[in-house]
């Protein structure tokens, strides 16, 4: 491969990590809007975000921004080697698109709909969410900070990441929830399965991957 043919190639690569970090950024922008919506509890991310939402009286947005940026520098500590620049644009941009899909989505009648639509919308969210933690694993441009410090703990206690992703749930919840944060059926939902989705997507992925 000659000096264009590497330049074309690395320009191609660069090009589709930012199409995969705004597919994340606004698939978790989507997903928020719709816990929030359906309003049986939120995704153990979201509740710790609300609570400091109410308790600081300020936006989703607002609240997922000071949430990404203190999780971030923990991270920064402890995981370093996980953390690149999807990590810190995720970080910097999410609550932007938990603003705009909230606003967007927000009002939608099948949010508003019977129970079983909204448990099924839950599990549509949680979809989601699995994607785009995935997507951020898979790429290797920096993971989620929550994934960066769990995937952390896993290599220093050789613990298996679904069980460790779903005790930093647990404590996300139980903060958030202290914090003045929404919880219900939803985020109990979210909270036993988020690391099991997120697992399912990067095994499709990587089956994916293994056609090519």
């Amino acid at each position: 491969m000659n000096r264009t043919e590497r330049t074309f190639a690395d320009r191609k690569r660069i090009g589709v990590l930012f199409l995969v970090l705004a597919a994340a950024v606004n698939l978790s922008g989507i997903a928020i809007a719709v816990f929030v919506g359906v309003n049986l509890g939120s995704d153990t991310i979201t509740v710790f975000i609300d609570g400091l939402h109410r308790l600081l009286g300020i936006s989703y947005g607002s609240a997922s921004r000071i949430y990404n940026i203190a999780v971030l520098i923990i991270a920064l500590i402890v995981a370093r080697k996980d953390i690149g620049w999807a990590t810190v644009l995720y970080a910097l941009s999410v609550g932007f698109a938990i603003d705009f899909y909230n606003g967007l989505l927000g009002s939608l009648p099948v949010l508003h709909g019977s129970l079983p639509v909204k448990f099924g919308l839950i599990v549509f969210a949680q979809i989601l969410f699995g994607i785009t933690y995935a997507l951020l694993i898979k790429f290797k441009t920096g993971m989620n900070q929550i994934d960066a410090i769990t995937y952390a703990i896993c290599r220093k206690f050789g613990i298996k990441y679904v069980y460790m992703r779903t005790v930093m749930d647990i404590i996300l919840l139980v903060s958030g929830w202290l914090l003045g944060g929404v919880a219900g059926i939803g985020s109990v939902v979210s909270m036993l399965t988020t690391g099991v989705f997120i697992n399912a997507a990067l095994a499709v992925f990587h089956r994916i991957g293994s056609r090519r």
